[in-house]
């Protein structure tokens, strides 16, 4: 009777010389063409990345998590175009869309439908975060059938302070159909009745300038000179305390005296939505502290 040792086969491979074959999945030694292992299996991402930002958004496979939705873009998409489709789809709305979450869902809805209407260009950026602030607060049982708009509207205009957007406060509260009276109760509601980790940071009055400018439909130059108003007084400290709106209007008012682009108070008012009271409070607070010299 003969026997035969059945001892490991030990490849005759330097490390160096050993790689993994990724269409084959074979790891192969390239010295003595010897195939180490085969039918590996590949756990990296099954699709091709052209950017950086389509790296760190998917995970294995299809489309990226969102807060866009309820279930977090977790379902399935049924084709409607045959009557088995179309029933199979209200049945599989019907799942998703349960009694329990049905007003997390109008809310998500709502602020989808708001933030849209702004026609923003980080308007996707600021739908993920709005949304991830309203799933938050319908956990913590704030949102209310009676205060459900005022709440989504608060929930915008945070998200808005988070990723330094400039949009008007009344402009969320007119869109929302909800009185700024309610938008204020609703985002002192978010402050102070939630553990929920808001940064609310004092926004950047150049943020608004380029906006207020095509509203008031004036130059580029006077943007710019705005722009240079505006700096001269952070560093002076003119605008500490003071509403980022008001010195903005304020700037863009003095810019378009000095370069003969004149605008009524009123008509700056109207236009950028900040109070005549205000425009010239700010104005006076430009004038009297900054040395403004006009070649003539």
């Amino acid at each position: 009777m003969i026997s035969v040792d059945s001892a490991p086969f030990t490849p005759r491979c330097p490390p160096e010389s050993i790689v993994f074959d990724e269409v084959r999945g074979e790891v192969v030694c390239v010295e003595t063409g010897e195939v180490l292992e085969d039918h590996m299996v590949d756990y990296g991402p099954e699709w091709r990345v052209f950017s950086h930002d389509d790296l760190i958004s998917k995970k294995r496979v299809g489309a990226p998590l969102t807060s866009k939705v309820h279930d977090d873009g977790m379902h399935s998409i049924v084709d409607r175009r045959t009557p088995i489709g179309r029933k199979l789809s209200r049945i599989n709305r019907g799942i998703r869309i349960s009694s329990r979450n049905r007003r997390l869902v109008k809310a998500l809805k709502t602020m989808n439908s708001v933030i849209g209407s702004l026609n923003l260009p980080n308007a996707n950026e600021l739908r993920e975060e709005a949304g991830r602030l309203i799933k938050k607060l319908y956990s913590k049982g704030l949102i209310k059938k009676k205060n459900l708009r005022a709440m989504v509207a608060a929930a915008i205009l945070i998200a808005t302070k988070n990723l330094d957007t400039p949009v008007s406060k009344s402009d969320i509260a007119r869109r929302c159909m909800v009185t700024l009276q309610e938008l204020w109760r609703a985002e002192m509601k978010i402050r102070r009745d939630t553990d929920v980790a808001v940064k609310v940071k004092p926004m950047d009055p150049r943020q608004y300038v380029e906006l207020m400018a095509n509203s008031l439909g004036l130059s580029k130059q006077s943007a710019l000179l705005a722009l240079k108003i505006i700096s001269v007084a952070k560093k002076c400290g003119l605008t500490s305390g003071k509403g980022p709106r008001g010195v903005a209007a304020a700037s863009l008012y003095i810019a378009s005296i000095l370069l003969d682009e004149r605008k009524t108070q009123k008509e700056v008012s109207r236009k950028v939505d900040v109070s005549e009271v205000t425009i010239r409070n700010r104005y006076r607070d430009l004038i009297d502290n900054l040395v403004i010299v006009v070649d003539v």
